[in-house]
C-alpha cells in the first residue's frame, strides 16, 4: 500500500521541514506520536511514514490521519535501518527530523527550531533538551544536552538525543545513508556521520526541551548486549577510531567522563551530577 499526497509549498518564509516516522507494530503509541506532529504551531511539515508491514492495527491508526501525511508506504523492509532510508529518499524539505513511532515532539518545538535556524544560518544542526516518558506520557526524567564534542560522542557516549534533533537537507545528502547492517545504533552512526562530514561547530545546542523519548518494556533500545557491542566496533572501524577498545580510548573515556560531569552539573547542579552518576557504565565497559 502505498499514499503519496501534494504538499503545499504556497507557505512564503517558512521553510518546508520533512519528519521521517519508521513504523512497525506500534498501534499503542503511533496515534501519540503522529498528533504531536500535527498539533504543532508550525504548519509546513511534510511527514513521511515508512510502516515495515504493521499487521497490529497501526496500519488504521494512519490512515485516520492521511490528511496530514504526505508519503505513506507499508511494506515489508529490511529493518530500521532500510525504512530511515526510504523515508529521508522521499523528503522535500529544507530541514529534516527523525521521530520514533513511539516518540513525540513537544508543543512548539519545530516552530523553535526553524527560528533558531533562521538566525542562527551558520549552523547546521539544532538539537535541544529532552523528556524521558513512560508508557503512559508521564514524565520520568528530564535530560539536559551537552554542547557538541565529536571525540566526546564517539568515545565516550550520546550527550544529545536524535528525536530531539534537526539538520538542513544539504548535511542529509552528504550523508551516505544508514547502514542496514545496525539494528539499535544508527542514530549513533548518523550523528558521528554528521560531525566527521560537517564539523562539531556546525553542531548549535538550544537549552529547550523539544522532545520526549519513551521507555517502556517493548522497546527495542537496550543497554550494552553483545549485538550492541559489536555494532559500535563496526562503527569505530568504519570511522576510524577503533582504539575506543583499546587503552588509549578507555584513557580517553575516562577523560570525557569528567566532561560529562561538568555538564551535568553545569545543566543540572549538584543533585543532578550526583544522581546522574551512579548511572553511568564503567569506563572499562
Amino acid at each position: 500500500m502505498k499514499i503519496e499526497n501534494q504538499i503545499n509549498n504556497s507557505l512564503i518564509n517558512k521553510p518546508l521541514v520533512s519528519i521521517v516516522m519508521p513504523s512497525f507494530n506500534q498501534v499503542e503509541f503511533i496515534e501519540r506520536s503522529i498528533l504531536s506532529i500535527i498539533n504543532q504551531n508550525y504548519s509546513n511539515i511534510e511527514l513521511i511514514i515508512i510502516d515495515g508491514g504493521s499487521n497490529d492495527g497501526t496500519i488504521d491508526v494512519i490512515n485516520k490521519y492521511m490528511d496530514h501525511v504526505s508519503y505513506f508506504i507499508s511494506e515489508p523492509d529490511e529493518g530500521q535501518s532500510d525504512a530511515l532510508n526510504k523515508g529521508f529518499s522521499r523528503a522535500k524539505g529544507e530541514i529534516y527530523g527523525w521521530l520514533n513511532s513511539d516518540d513525540l515532539y513537544l508543543p512548539g518545538a519545530i516552530h523553535q527550531v526553524v527560528e533558531e535556524f533562521i538566525k542562527c544560518s551558520e549552523f547546521k544542526i539544532i538539537f535541544g533538551d529532552w523528556l524521558s516518558i513512560d508508557e503512559y506520557d508521564d514524565i520520568i526524567d528530564y535530560n539536559h544536552a551537552f554542547d557538541f564534542n565529536l571525540n566526546h560522542f564517539k568515545y565516550e557516549g550520546f550527550h544529545l538525543n536524535s528525536q530531539a534533533m534537526f539538520w538542513k537537507s544539504d548535511v542529509h545528502k552528504e550523508f551516505g545513508g544508514f547502514n542496514k547492517n545496525l539494528n539499535n545504533t544508527m542514530d549513533y552512526q548518523m550523528i558521528v556521520e554528521f560531525g566527521v562530514k560537517n564539523g562539531q561547530e556546525k553542531f548549535h545546542r538550544i537549552p529547550k526541551s523539544l522532545a520526549a523519548f519513551r521507555r517502556h518494556p517493548k522497546q527495542k533500545t537496550t543497554g550494552m548486549s553483545p549485538r550492541v557491542i559489536a555494532e559500535h566496533r563496526a562503527i569505530a572501524k568504519t570511522y576510524g577510531f577503533e582504539d575506543k577498545f583499546h587503552l588509549s580510548g578507555k584513557l580517553k573515556r575516562f577523560y570525557f567522563r569528567f566532561r560529562r560531569g561538568y555538564w551535568y552539573a553545569k545543566r543540572g547542579g549538584m543533585s543532578n551530577l550526583l544522581r546522574r552518576l551512579k548511572r553511568l557504565p564503567s569506563v572499562s565497559e
